[in-house]
Order: structure tokens, then C-alpha cells, then sequence
């Protein structure tokens, strides 16, 4: 029954996935809240379906042109080994830091929206200056999430929107190409220094390549200005969860 839980969970992570590009901020506070496991163990399994949510999101978006590939590659490459360290000391962050962290990276995320409002989208450009400024967002960003469990996914969107001028379907497949990136030092970060059940983390992981197909498909349905609102809407859900978690357990 617990193997159907897990699995029903990753449908729901890969659908927000493939429709967001942010599944793995969702799939913490599922596996937080609807599971048994610690912490620690649950941001390894999101680590493992943001791999294959990403890895078939990406193939999904690479096929509808959805993808600015030097952004992916620039970013990807700045993240990897940031996102293997965030994930191999994840296991010297008490768990309550861990929830804070995540709390922080989340409003963080949301108040990118709230910077300013783009209607009209500029050419989006790529040479020198852009990669200077991609670093760096690459290496905390992948720090950040490896020590979580996430790809970073909700980081990466707003600020390809708001600071480079891209489309929300173009930011968020070259987003889940950037998670894809991520995510494989990740999980080995991951094995090396948490204790997790593998198993738990395939069928999750399973679920998702369902669920992200159907999330890329409603991605190309749904009008970007509501694919905007409901990634506010969520961020705004899972803050107020946590918020209220982070409350019981400091008082």
C-alpha cells in the first residue's frame, strides 16, 4: 500500500513537472506530509524523480522546440558540481535547517515574480556578459538544491522570465534541461552520504515519467499567463505549509 502511495505521488510531482518545470519543489512537502519518511531520506527520493521528470520533460520539450539550449548548457554546466556538494553534505544540516532552508529558497522564488511584470518578451540574447551572469546564479542555485533534494527548478523559471526575457514555455523546458543536469550529481551526492530506501525513490520516479507527459501536454494547452499564476499559487500553498510545520516544531 505504502509502494501505491509513492507512486500515486510521483504522477502528481511528474504532472507539476512537466507543466511547471518545478516538480521537485512540490514533491518535498508530499513526501514530507504523506509519508513516513525522515527528511533527509525524502529529499534523496525527490532528487530521483526530479531525474526522471526532468530527463523525460526535457525530451518532451526538446520535441515542441521548447528549449534554449546554450542557457541549458551554460547553466547546467555552472550547477553540477555545486548541486553534488549541496547533496553530499545534506547529511550535516539538522532537518529543521533543512525545512528553513527550503522555506527561504521558496519565498525567494516567489518574490522574483513580484519584481516586476513582463508582458512583452525581448529577444533573448547569449554572448559574454550573459554567461558571467549565469555562473554564479548556476552555482547557488545548484548548492542550494542539492542540499534539498531539488533541482532548482523554481528558481531557474522566474529568473529566466524576469531577467533574460524568455517565454514561459521556453523558460520552463530550458529550465527542466538545467534540472536534468542537476539532478545526476545529485542523486550520487545522494547515495553516498543518506540513508534512503531505493526502492521507494524508482516508484516514485516511475510515477513521474507518467505524470510529466501529461504535464507537458497541458503545458502546450494552457494559456502561459494562467501556467504563471498557478506556479504562484503553488509556491504561495507550499509556504504557508511549511511556514505552518517550521511553527510547531520551533515552539
Amino acid at each position: 500500500m505504502e509502494l501505491i502511495n509513492f507512486f500515486i505521488l510521483g504522477i502528481i510531482g511528474g504532472v507539476i513537472s512537466g507543466l511547471l518545470g518545478i516538480g521537485g519543489v512540490l514533491m518535498l512537502p508530499l513526501l514530507f506530509y504523506f509519508t513516513d519518511v525522515s527528511t533527509k531520506a525524502a529529499t534523496a527520493i525527490a532528487m530521483i524523480q526530479i531525474f526522471s521528470g526532468a530527463l523525460f520533460g526535457s525530451i518532451f520539450n526538446y520535441f515542441q522546440k521548447n528549449i534554449n539550449f546554450k542557457y541549458a548548457v551554460t547553466l547546467g554546466l555552472s550547477s553540477m558540481i555545486f548541486c553534488f556538494l549541496g547533496s553530499f553534505f545534506t547529511n550535516y544540516f539538522a532537518d529543521l535547517t533543512i525545512k528553513i532552508i527550503y522555506l527561504i529558497s521558496v519565498l525567494v522564488a516567489i518574490a522574483l515574480f513580484f519584481i516586476k511584470e513582463k508582458e512583452n518578451y525581448k529577444e533573448i540574447i547569449f554572448n559574454r556578459k550573459t554567461i558571467i551572469k549565469l555562473i554564479p546564479i548556476g552555482a547557488i542555485a545548484g548548492f542550494v538544491g542539492g542540499i534539498i533534494g531539488l533541482g532548482s527548478g523554481y528558481i531557474y523559471v522566474p529568473i529566466l522570465i524576469l531577467f533574460f526575457g524568455f517565454p514561459v514555455n521556453i523558460a520552463i523546458g530550458t529550465t527542466l534541461l538545467v534540472v536534468l543536469f542537476n539532478s545526476v550529481p545529485g542523486i550520487v551526492g545522494k547515495m553516498i552520504s543518506v540513508e534512503f530506501d531505493i526502492l521507494a525513490g524508482v516508484i516514485v520516479a516511475i510515477g513521474s515519467i507518467i505524470g510529466v507527459r501529461l504535464g507537458t501536454y497541458l503545458n502546450k494547452k494552457i494559456n502561459p499567463r494562467i501556467i504563471r499564476k498557478l506556479f504562484i499559487f503553488l509556491l504561495i500553498l507550499i509556504i504557508l505549509a511549511v511556514s505552518f510545520d517550521l511553527y510547531f516544531l520551533l515552539i
